[in-house]
């Protein structure tokens, strides 16, 4: 306290609240001893403020400061002479030091963590939750609009990496060959929704259902298998994910609680969250039993149409060997892990085997399906395109 000399004759106005009214009596405050005496108009002393305790309710910039005789007091001097506020801080160097309630504090971390468990519940276990139960109740027809409107963000996606729109391709006897694939392969009466099956000129070996029906099919898929066996195996296991309504679980999820609402309530998804569920469509990583699901209603489906099961094993496993678990123009890989024991489970549910079975398309059919993107239509077209 060797600066509290320089300062023992100076003296300075000041109100000052006594905690228990909202009134406030006009004091003078000045040193003595180790202390903030405050004194009232009358010239009796109202309070002696130990300055090792005391402490600045403010910021050191502030103009005026609040005083208080310690972190626990209802008292309280307000101060806007600046000479004393300096000469206050100078003597007192815990003046602005924050007092830190440990028990407070305690709590204050309790529910920290509890706020932050609680967000991870919602996240991880109740938002999956309700998707899962509340995919059950959409109306079909606003199911389908959901499915239009992720099908227009998911070719805005498309576009970010190829600099340009995709266009669904047309070309009318390969969309009659993709046609005959589809109605082959259809379960008749185990979708809530007409299927609505289309090609997409991008060279992602990739296939994805969306929400209401909507499945598209890539066209770096079909450059890649070698006969049509291989593609319609897995048609099949996305007409699996549409007759379960992976898509739209996916998409509520993706959307978060507020698209869950909006949906049920019949709004329109904002841009973002449709970016947001387009991309989870996109990199699609179903759950495990929805995965399993979806490739058991592709061995039943398959069987019912007396195709065999084999060439959609070996489309996985010659892509597997091929070119690993890639990232890049092979994301249908990365998006469906276990290659190699689905396609085990795939061969052991063969019912058809090697013998003699109807091809899904003949030869002149499958050529065409293979250039069905020799013309094409702007992706933007897409809704018009059912089949």
């Amino acid at each position: 306290m060797t600066a509290l000399a320089d300062y023992t004759k100076l003296e300075a106005e000041a109100r000052y609240f006594d905690g228990q009214s909202a009134n406030p009596v006009d004091v003078a405050v000045s040193f003595g001893g180790r202390s903030l005496v405050i004194v009232g108009m009358d010239d009796r002393a109202i309070a002696h403020w130990p300055l090792a305790t005391l402490r600045s309710l403010g910021d050191p910039a502030e103009a005026t400061v609040q005083l208080v005789p310690d972190h626990a007091s209802d008292e309280r001097v307000v101060l806007q002479d600046r000479e004393m506020i300096e000469a206050i801080s100078k003597v007192c160097p815990n003046l602005y030091h924050r007092h830190v309630d440990k028990p407070v504090l305690r709590r204050a971390a309790f529910w920290t963590v509890g706020a932050i468990a609680s967000v991870v519940l919602i996240l991880l276990v109740l938002i999956p939750t309700l998707a899962d139960q509340l995919a059950e109740y959409i109306p079909p027809e606003r199911e389908q609009a959901l499915g239009d409107a992720v099908a227009e963000q998911l070719g805005d996606l498309l576009a970010l990496q190829t600099s340009e729109r995709p266009a669904l391709c047309t070309e009318p006897s390969g969309t009659t060959a993709l046609t005959l694939m589809t109605r082959r392969v259809s379960p008749e009466d185990e979708l809530p929704y007409p299927l609505r099956v289309n090609v997409i000129d991008h060279g992602l070996v990739n296939a994805v259902a969306l929400p209401g029906g909507r499945i598209l099919l890539f066209r770096g898929l079909i450059e890649n298998a070698q006969s049509p066996e291989e593609v319609a195996g897995i048609l099949a296991h996305e007409i699996g994910h549409v007759v379960n309504r992976d898509p739209t679980r996916g998409v509520l999820r993706a959307a978060g609680t507020a698209g869950i609402i909006g949906l049920l309530l019949g709004d329109i998804f904002g841009a973002t969250v449709l970016a947001a569920a387009s991309d989870a469509i996109l990199n699609a990583s179903h759950q495990r039993e929805a995965e399993t699901l979806a490739d058991e209603m592709a061995y039943r489906l398959l069987g019912d149409a007396e195709l065999p099961v084999t060439p959609f094993a070996n489309f996985f496993d010659r892509l597997h060997e091929e070119h690993g678990d890639s990232t890049g123009p092979f994301r249908y890989l990365a998006s469906h892990p276990d290659l190699s024991g689905r396609a085990a489970r795939a061969l052991a549910a063969d019912r058809i085997g090697n013998g003699t079975f109807v091809p899904v398309l003949v030869d002149r059919d499958w050529l065409a399906l293979q250039n069905i993107c020799d013309e094409d239509t702007d992706f933007e077209d897409i809704t018009s395109h059912p089949q």
